[in-house]
């Protein structure tokens, strides 16, 4: 027999809810669904009613948080393209501003921050590999085309393949700032739990630094 619609949305927002949680304490591998349907006050059978199996539960969990996200950054890369005067180059700045500043919106909640959302991004660079790249094909590679454009238009005597270089490296310093904020020794004053804009504007800082620095020169064989 089908479940209430009212009561069958609300179990799904719980079970997400609660797999934010505990993928963000425990990590895929380390959660398991008997951990969070206990949290979420729901039985086993709610799971596979809603999402099948934790691999759809996470990734599911994972596009609710990206997909408003990406659409926000890439109407942000958008507007820099707008307000670029033509002849002149794109800001790096301004293209991580796009991508990184709208973190700290997404992962508001009231007045504060939610920490527990803005680890859980960061805790997915350590999901299994297919996992990832199956995230990879459903939230982020139509927003990657967008961001490389923009890239490339900025720093247009780099090849295509040292883009794909700059960006790995430029994903990896964001993903690692969201899972280490708040445990950083010798920071704790400086990161706050309750607004990650600070940070992430030094982050910004950071990789359009990163970006603008040249490739490493290739080495002569003997």
């Amino acid at each position: 027999m089908a479940l209430p619609r009212k009561s069958s949305s609300a179990t799904r927002d719980r079970l997400l809810r609660a797999a934010e949680r505990c993928f963000t304490e425990h990590g895929f591998e380390g959660s398991s669904l008997r951990q969070i349907t206990r949290l979420a006050g729901v039985n086993l059978a709610a799971v596979n009613y809603h999402f099948a199996s934790k691999r759809e539960l996470w990734l599911e969990m994972m596009q609710r948080r990206l997909e408003p996200l990406n659409a926000e950054r890439v109407r942000l890369i958008e507007e820099v393209r707008a307000t670029t005067p033509a002849g002149k180059p794109i800001s790096l700045e301004r293209i991580c501003e796009a991508m990184v500043l709208p973190v700290a919106k997404a992962f508001e909640e009231g007045k504060g921050c939610n920490l527990t959302a803005a680890r859980m991004v960061g805790r997915a660079i350590n999901v299994p590999p297919a996992l990832s790249k199956e995230l990879n094909r459903r939230c982020l590679e139509q927003y990657w085309r967008v961001f490389n454009a923009a890239l490339r238009d900025a720093l247009p005597g780099v090849s295509a393949a040292e883009l794909e270089w700059k960006f790995y490296f430029l994903m990896s310093a964001m993903l690692g700032s969201l899972a280490w904020h708040g445990r950083q020794h010798g920071l704790e004053k400086e990161l706050s739990n309750s607004n990650l804009e600070p940070m992430l504007r030094r982050l910004t800082v950071f990789l359009a630094g990163g970006l603008r620095a040249g490739s490493p020169a290739a080495k002569s064989k003997p």
